[in-house]
């Protein structure tokens, strides 16, 4: 349906009902007028449907362009301290994970003993429990937990073994775990408390209910023992989490063999900027399939738009970038090559040999949002979607500010040429019952001369 044609159905319709026999000319006589009346709202509702294909056509090239800025975002925080990752030697002995705080630096870690926790479990008596969901270790309403020589008062809310448990977990400054074990058979249940250290090494474990103690001792816990760097000063730990330097957390995970210690790296990486450089070229090359059903054969809504120049110096400013600083000086030397449609790909074999794992060069290079390529690429991208004076931005602000318009403008039209519709129609009603009183006067008169004529001297019917 033409925009034309979507007009007219803004105006109420009306169909004229005379009495005449020049009713359908009135009608016809409406129609005409209301559909010159119309013209306006014709080309006021083009207008709109252009403004709003237009506003369209920018908010979906915006979308890309965001995208964009997202992944230039992305390529700045994979150069900087973000970008450090550990190289371990011995994964089965140690893992590592960084903080904020980390910094690049070489550790060596030998693992001689895991170290072990105290494990106790209750002893049975004075009461044995078939069911823990019913029964408890003792007739005590509750009972003291001492570790190392530090008492604290359990009071289940639950008489029985599975609320014991429940009191003593939901307390994590006790120091201590709790469960429910059957050392029994499946046939002659006899469930115990099991507590173990939530630390390595030596800890004193106790549980009274006043008059006797339910709790033997398993094992007695043993600390982890390691070295660093080669000293020969064994270090204890009451922890399998260590702490090598600020940032820079070992867990230990098994031994080393002797004289092998793991070997760890924290050093900057160019994986993740690889990564980022290559998800950086997707969203350009969206941006740029975007535009090119603008412009050529496709001929698009923003044909002959100034935006499209705009955009082509941003994307031209982006793909053509080159800097006198550094080893790095163009896109191609970061494996980013351009091709004959304007699309950029990844080159791996450009980036290996160009960068390889000179993270310093690359980060020189790539930059910042104050320095580099992030800088010159977020400037370019900002020149198009930037809220404050980005030309995508302006141009939808303008947009939004003549639909505005155009429909205040739309609903006025319409309201007059009803209006228009129905004042005519009222005049063509009283002529047409004029018109119609005139007919019906002339039919009567017609009617009495035939008569007279018929019923006259001379004359025959």
């Amino acid at each position: 349906m033409s925009t034309s044609a979507t007009s007219s159905y803004l105006v109420q319709p009306l169909t004229f009902n005379g009495q005449s026999t020049y009713s359908a000319d009135f009608q016809q006589i409406i129609d005409r007028a209301v559909q010159t009346q119309s013209i306006p709202l014709a080309q006021l509702t083009d207008q709109q449907t252009t403004d709003q294909t237009t506003l369209t056509t920018l908010q979906d090239i915006a979308q890309p362009l965001q995208q964009l800025q997202s992944a230039i975002t992305a390529l700045a925080s994979s150069v900087t301290s973000s970008a450090l990752t550990p190289t371990i030697s011995n994964t089965s002995a140690v893992s590592v994970t960084l903080g904020s705080n980390a910094t690049a630096g070489n550790y060596q870690l030998e693992v001689d003993s895991l170290g072990s926790a105290t494990q106790t479990i209750s002893t049975g008596s004075p009461l044995v429990v078939t069911d823990p969901t019913s029964q408890d270790l003792s007739s005590s309403s509750s009972y003291t937990l001492t570790v190392n020589g530090t008492a604290t008062t359990i009071t289940p809310t639950s008489n029985n073994l599975n609320g014991l448990v429940s009191a003593i977990n939901g307390n994590s400054a006790l120091g201590v775990a709790a469960s429910v074990v059957n050392v029994g058979s499946s046939s002659s249940p006899d469930y115990r408390l099991a507590l173990q250290a939530n630390q390595l090494g030596t800890v004193s474990i106790s549980l009274s209910d006043g008059t006797n103690n339910l709790l033997q001792t398993l094992s007695t816990g043993t600390p982890a023992l390691y070295k660093v760097d080669g000293l020969s000063q064994q270090i204890s730990s009451n922890s399998d989490t260590l702490t090598l330097a600020p940032g820079v957390t070992a867990t230990l995970l098994g031994t080393t063999p002797s004289g092998s210690p793991a070997t760890i790296s924290v050093a900057a990486s160019t994986s993740s900027a690889q990564t980022a450089l290559q998800n950086f070229a997707t969203a350009y090359n969206t941006v740029v399939s975007a535009f090119a059903t603008q412009h050529g054969q496709t001929d698009g809504a923003l044909s002959g738009n100034s935006i499209l120049l705009v955009a082509q110096q941003a994307l031209e400013s982006i793909n053509g970038y080159t800097t006198q600083s550094g080893s790095l000086g163009y896109l191609s030397a970061v494996g980013l090559d351009l091709d004959a449609q304007g699309q950029l790909t990844f080159n791996q074999s450009e980036f290996d040999s160009s960068v390889g794992s000179n993270f310093t060069a690359l980060s020189d290079f790539v930059g910042s949002a104050q320095s580099g390529f992030v800088e010159a690429a977020n400037n370019a991208v900002a020149n198009l979607i930037d809220p404050t004076y980005g030309g995508i931005t302006l141009q939808e602000n303008a947009l939004n500010s003549d639909l505005t318009n155009l429909s205040t403008q739309i609903t006025d039209q319409t309201n007059q040429i009803n209006l228009f519709q129905q004042n005519l129609a009222q005049q063509l009603s009283a002529s047409d019952a004029a018109i119609s009183v005139l007919q019906s006067q002339n039919t009567f008169f017609e009617g009495l001369f035939a008569i007279t004529y018929d019923t006259g001297t001379g004359s025959a019917a």
